[in-house]
């Protein structure tokens, strides 16, 4: 669920290669995000400096066991917003790799860190043949290309990490201690605010927007029930206030579509505004940014 930077202004995407009638609460209540501990411990994966970055976070074995039934329904959520899965570079990682060996992804649009079960010498043949070589990089195994084309990746039957920044690419995915997205103070409390999700797509908005990380995550009873949150860090309370006003707003002005929301805020440091959404059975995960924006416009114009 990637987002261009163009439509990260206006708040409009596609999902392809990151909320009503009734509007309860400005405090957290029953629906509070909790830990995020999933989420956090994918962004402890990332580097810090990607905190500029658009992030993805993928549980595909959740997905996977949604959407038996429905695939449809899942089919905008149900990819990792990786590179590596370019359509028009395909084999890198073996003829015979499938998306369904990847349990659990955590992506920019250049680096990533996925975890599941890999055919570790089919990707090594894979690798020789195009022409890449091994290089040992500390305690670590990196294969890159020798005329520095395309991305470096180091991997084993449970693990693959890879990159394609031009100077030191392999430090994307291995943070030093203290220095990942999950010790960034915006994402850590975007995550806390999504809280058990098995999709978060990230989203970081610049001056002078008071929206300072913008996050959609996607949460299941069943497949069935599937609800959406938003979560806005912003700048300080003011900020906070306005955009749970402005929210609610949109909620009343685009009724029946957002119906059942409930906003509220998370206060600190730096507030979180929280939108928690459910979709019908007849709504598709990820339609806050697909096609129903009117939410994440609000923000993020």
């Amino acid at each position: 669920m990637r987002i261009s930077a163009r439509e990260s202004a206006v708040g409009a995407t596609a999902l392809a290669t990151l909320l009503l009638a009734s509007v309860t609460g400005c405090s957290a209540d029953s629906d509070d995000g909790d830990s995020g501990s999933a989420l956090l411990s994918a962004l402890g994966a990332l580097a810090g400096d990607t905190s500029t970055k658009q992030v993805s976070f993928l549980d595909a074995a959740e997905v996977r066991e949604l959407s038996k039934d429905d695939p449809k329904r899942f089919a905008s959520i149900a990819q990792p917003s990786s590179a590596l899965l370019n359509p028009y570079q395909p084999g890198l990682l073996g003829r015979n790799f499938e998306e369904g060996q990847i349990d659990s992804a955590v992506d920019t649009d250049d680096a990533g860190h996925w975890k599941g079960s890999f055919d570790a010498s089919a990707i090594t043949e894979s690798l020789k043949s195009s022409g890449y070589t091994q290089n040992d990089e500390g305690d670590q195994e990196v294969w890159s290309h020798p005329e520095g084309k395309g991305v470096s990746l180091k991997f084993s039957e449970d693990e693959i990490s890879y990159s394609a920044r031009d100077s030191d690419p392999m430090s994307a995915v291995t943070p030093k201690d203290g220095s990942s997205l999950a010790d960034d103070k915006e994402f850590r409390r975007a995550a806390e605010c999504l809280g058990d999700v098995y999709r978060a797509d990230f989203n970081p908005l610049s001056s002078p927007n008071p929206v300072r990380l913008a996050a959609l995550g996607q949460q299941a009873e069943s497949a069935a029930k599937n609800t959406e949150v938003l979560c806005f860090v912003v700048k300080d309370e003011a900020a906070a206030k306005k955009l749970e006003a402005d929210l609610r707003a949109a909620v009343s002005d685009e009724s029946p579509k957002f119906d059942g929301t409930k906003v509220t805020i998370e206060k600190g440091d730096q507030p979180v505004v929280r939108a928690v959404v459910p979709d019908t059975a007849a709504q598709r995960p990820g339609r806050l940014i697909l096609t129903d924006t009117e939410l994440w416009m609000t923000a993020a114009g």
